[in-house]
């Protein structure tokens, strides 16, 4: 299954890179997400828009509080950004996802990541579809998912890891876009590889 169903519709977006910070933006395109990913898989889902709102006005203050290093590495800051959200969404839990079949794509015994963790997939998908949208309105590489994607027991870990510890998800994001995670502090952004590669640290990091 297609992890980015929602990329071509969100790249008809004017100025998708400021419209997604939005909430009203965030609404419409959580939701076409879901539709397009949960079609003829035999799953619903019930979003908790308090919930949702949540999340977004925590992204917002964390998004608002490292903008200004942005320009330090853009492409890996939009990757990072998008980390954020997926460990916001996941704390907030604003997807409820019930099966209403046996998912009739499949075959009966075949394991599959959606299955594994329908919520999780959903977020991360998400997720690392407006990356992508904003990335190439930005006309930069764009995050292609890695293999390790297509894994059921990827989303089990990650689940798992997740519920341990939250700040795990920014590095399992990393993990699916095919970049190598600090997992000692996957949340730090100066301490990211990318920025690191730079030479140009913050001095002060507090």
């Amino acid at each position: 299954m297609m992890l980015t169903p929602l990329k071509p519709e969100v790249l008809k977006v004017d100025d998708l890179s400021h419209e997604a910070r939005r909430f009203r933006t965030i609404v419409w395109s959580f939701q076409r997400n879901l539709d397009l990913l949960f079609k003829g898989t035999g799953l619903s889902a019930k979003v908790d828009h308090a919930a949702l709102a949540e999340a977004f006005a925590r992204w917002r203050q964390k998004f608002d509080q490292s903008k200004h290093l942005a320009d330090v590495n853009r492409n890996d800051y939009v990757i990072y950004a998008a980390g954020l959200m997926l460990r916001e969404l996941i704390v907030a839990a604003p997807l409820k996802a019930s099966k209403e079949e046996e998912l009739p794509s499949l075959p009966g015994g075949i394991d599959h990541p959606l299955a594994r963790w329908p919520e999780g997939y959903a977020y991360t998908s998400f997720c690392l579809s407006v990356a992508a949208a904003i990335l190439k309105e930005l006309g930069d590489d764009e995050p292609m998912p890695a293999e390790v994607a297509d894994d059921p027991g990827f989303w089990s870990s990650f689940r798992e890891n997740t519920h341990e510890d939250p700040e795990t998800a920014v590095g399992f994001f990393d993990l699916v876009c095919g970049r190598e995670p600090n997992w000692a502090a996957p949340g730090v952004l100066w301490l990211r590889k990318a920025f690191a590669d730079q030479g140009k640290l913050p001095r002060n990091k507090a």
